[in-house]
């Protein structure tokens, strides 16, 4: 018996819950995330008698309950034709909202070295929306400016990525991930092409490329006295990484400053994993009978180009109502596959040029074995067609 998703949706303060229409949803859901921007279900519902309390509850700011978690209704249209109501519904994830609603109001002035944990922890601080966080990995430290008098939501935005982490979210916890820790994290399953995938896409993106930055250790301390734009440092120094500016050209990026740092070989170290000094080779591939967890890290495999490569969960669209739709999921490999999908690709072309010469060196040798004049007969051409057949 096929299992689905439990689905019902409620008015703002759940003193309402109701069935929606299992036959719409499997025509019309889709469930959409992506890593560190989005999470959000959009559906169709048909107006009917059968299910008017239902449909009396679509309506903006309500909630969808799907899968045991919460979602905000943010947009609702109605649409009338042929005498049918059809109500379109977009609902997020309910997190979104009660991130924008924790507003930290004081402000940490001057600009000061942050990990993770402590700007998070100051943002969420005596917060009434129930919202709490939890940290996975080692996250670097960088400057912030007057951190404070803005909402959660606008930090997590501004700053995510400038902390190199990726976050999931359960109902009203967000748990951060380090890029490094998810890198190290062994392959939980294994997909072949045309067995587990099919219609690989790939892509290169070198929006946030690095190859140079001014890195910044301990400050020295120089008294109470020193203005700020007088700051030393124990490490301060500039890192390139001359393959990629050679590759890809110059990309410089913003100071990396950590000052965990009186070393600057063991700095250089750590500006080595935390620049993107290639570019970010996403893939896009439609699966079969998968279930992936968000930000887990697989093993794809693809004979036909004699390659394979880790790669972990970056974004998907799927609905699990219907179980002949294929989900779309989309993944974010790590820096150092790229250079091994384009040797692959290389090589693929390489092979087909190759069977290509190899089939019109002898498509020409044959045709030369006719004598000027003689009539190709049908069975003359089948032969012939037939020896080129066995060329691979």
């Amino acid at each position: 018996m096929i299992q689905y998703p439990k689905l019902t949706i409620s008015d703002r303060l759940n003193q309402q819950r109701e069935r929606l229409p299992l036959a719409d949803l499997q025509e019309t859901f889709k469930e959409s995330w992506t890593v560190n921007e989005m999470w959000q279900v959009p559906f169709a519902i048909t107006d009917s008698l059968a299910y008017e309390q239902a449909i009396q509850l679509l309506n903006v700011q309500n909630i969808v309950h799907y899968d045991n978690q919460s979602y905000v209704i943010t947009q609702c249209t109605k649409t009338v034709s042929g005498g049918v109501s059809v109500y379109e519904v977009t609902a997020s994830h309910l997190f979104y909202r009660l991130a924008n609603n924790v507003r930290q109001n004081n402000v940490r002035t001057g600009t000061l070295t942050y990990g993770l944990s402590d700007a998070v922890n100051f943002m969420l601080a005596n917060n009434d929306q129930g919202v709490t966080a939890k940290f996975i990995g080692d996250f670097p430290k960088i400057q912030i400016e007057n951190l404070g008098n803005s909402s959660f939501n606008k930090f997590l935005q501004d700053y995510t990525s400038k902390f190199d982490a990726s976050y999931v979210i359960n109902n009203q916890q967000i748990i951060f991930y380090s890029a490094t820790y998810l890198k190290q994290q062994p392959a939980i399953d294994t997909l072949f092409y045309q067995h587990d995938v099919e219609n690989v896409k790939l892509s290169l993106d070198t929006t946030s490329l690095v190859n140079e930055v001014h890195c910044l250790g301990k400050p020295i301390d120089q008294g109470s006295g020193a203005s700020s734009s007088q700051t030393k440092y124990q490490v301060d120094f500039i890192y390139r990484d001359n393959a990629s500016i050679q590759k890809w050209g110059l990309q410089r990026g913003d100071t990396l400053s950590d000052d965990r740092f009186t070393d600057q070989a063991s700095m250089t170290e750590y500006a080595k994993q935390t620049v993107q000094a290639q570019p970010i080779a996403t893939m896009t591939t439609t699966a079969w009978d998968v279930v992936i967890k968000q930000c887990e890290t697989v093993k794809l495999i693809m004979p036909n180009l004699d390659w394979q490569t880790a790669v972990a969960l970056n974004g998907y669209d799927r609905n699990p109502f219907n179980k002949f739709s294929l989900p779309t999921i989309t993944f974010d490999n790590a820096s150092l596959a790229v250079n091994d999908i384009n040797v692959a690709m290389f090589k693929h072309i390489t092979n087909a040029h190759d069977n290509v010469g190899k089939t019109i060196t002898q498509l020409q040798a044959a045709l030369g074995d006719l004598q000027d004049g003689d009539l190709i007969t049908d069975d003359d051409t089948i032969d012939k067609l037939n020896e080129l057949g066995e060329i691979s």
